[in-house]
């Protein structure tokens, strides 16, 4: 026997083993639709006994939702089957216990006789996806406060105003006193000050508004859809949703200076943001004059 052959009859026993144990989830499916094999790691993979899958429909393995177009999607693959690698995009597969578990699938066709299969291999990424989107989010997140940083923002600010969603408000926060806080009671409680009105301003915006840390001190809040009056009494919330925090928190009381203005068109965004900025400004200017005031 020459060095290195395998045994006669010996080949499709290490193929099996290979298939069996190969590190992605194996499954083979028939032209009805209908899994008639899937090794160990598919099992691993779906949480199923390979009894449990056999001769069933492989759409169970796909989201309830998702079935209806995964078997519109695979009777197309029939009709001009070809060759797909790992990699070539990422669907999501259900586990018997109802979880889900994103994957990259390579798709194949294979010949058994006169009966021809599909074979997919399936690979988890869930952790792979997991790190992609932490480092997403940390790429469009400030640090310390987890709202949108300066970037996000301004990618926002350039997409809002190429858009067609108007009116688009805006407002402009400023922490009154903040090096006072820091000067006072050191860079931590500073910190916390920020955080503190980082939750009362996720709270008390909505959802599709654009809550971001700009830098320092200052925060601004994208509202698409908003028209002046709208934006007036979400300023209004703000504020009564602010008091009550500072009634009940404690490291003293959060106070800011507000400036808010509304694109009627979305080019007309950044001069908003300018005139949202400078009346901020004139407020913070009013409490000073105020606060020298009362101190002579």
């Amino acid at each position: 026997m020459a060095r290195g052959s395998i045994p006669p009859g010996g080949l499709p026993d290490v193929c099996v083993a290979i298939v069996r144990e190969a590190p992605d989830a194996i499954l083979v499916v028939d032209d009805q639709g209908r899994l008639v094999y899937v090794n160990g790691q598919a099992e691993r993979t779906f949480g199923w006994r390979r009894d449990e899958l056999i001769g069933e429909p492989v759409e169970r393995l796909v989201p309830p939702g998702e079935r209806e177009g995964h078997a519109a999607r695979r009777e197309g693959y029939l009709r001009q089957p070809r060759l797909r690698q790992m990699g070539q995009g990422r669907l999501q597969g259900v586990r018997k216990d109802g979880s889900l578990v994103y994957l990259e699938i390579a798709l194949n066709r294979i010949a058994s006789g006169a009966e021809r299969y599909t074979i997919a291999i399936a690979r988890d990424v869930d952790d792979r996806v997991a790190e992609e989107e932490r480092l997403r989010h940390l790429s469009t997140h400030d640090g310390l406060t987890d709202l949108y940083n300066r970037a996000f923002f301004d990618a926002e600010v350039d997409r809002l105003a190429r858009g067609r969603r108007t009116p688009i408000s805006v407002v402009v926060i400023d922490v009154d006193e903040l090096k006072r806080v820091n000067d006072r009671h050191g860079h931590a409680a500073g910190d916390q000050h920020l955080r503190r009105l980082a939750a009362v301003l996720r709270s008390a915006f909505r959802g599709d508004d654009v809550v971001a840390r700009l830098g320092g001190d200052e925060f601004c809040v994208i509202m698409p859809g908003v028209s002046p009056e709208d934006r007036d009494r979400a300023v209004r919330r703000f504020r009564e949703d602010l008091r009550r925090h500072n009634d009940v928190a404690a490291g003293g009381a959060v106070e800011v200076s507000i400036g808010s203005a509304t694109a009627k068109v979305g080019p007309a965004v950044p001069a908003a943001l300018r005139a949202a900025d400078e009346r901020m400004y004139a407020a913070k200017r009013a409490k000073t004059g105020r606060r020298r005031h009362s101190i002579h």
